[in-house]
């Protein structure tokens, strides 16, 4: 019996420095443990994202630009 499921992917924009933030954020984490073994998967999969990302993951503001 196969089940259907929808996975809802969100995307959000962010500065470098708010980056910065969720870097040092997960490195906290890293050091000290995640919280919650339920969602250790996801929480792993999040710290990839945002600890190595690519540079396609990369767009330049337009209206940073002058």
């Amino acid at each position: 019996m196969s089940e259907n499921s929808t996975n809802w992917l969100r995307e959000i924009n962010m500065t470098e420095p708010e980056e910065s933030v969720l870097v040092k954020m997960a490195t906290y984490f890293l050091d000290m443990g995640w919280i919650d073994d339920d969602s250790e998967e996801a929480f792993d999969s999040l710290v990839e994202k945002i600890c190595e990302p690519a540079p396609w993951d990369y767009s330049i503001d337009p209206q940073g630009v002058q």
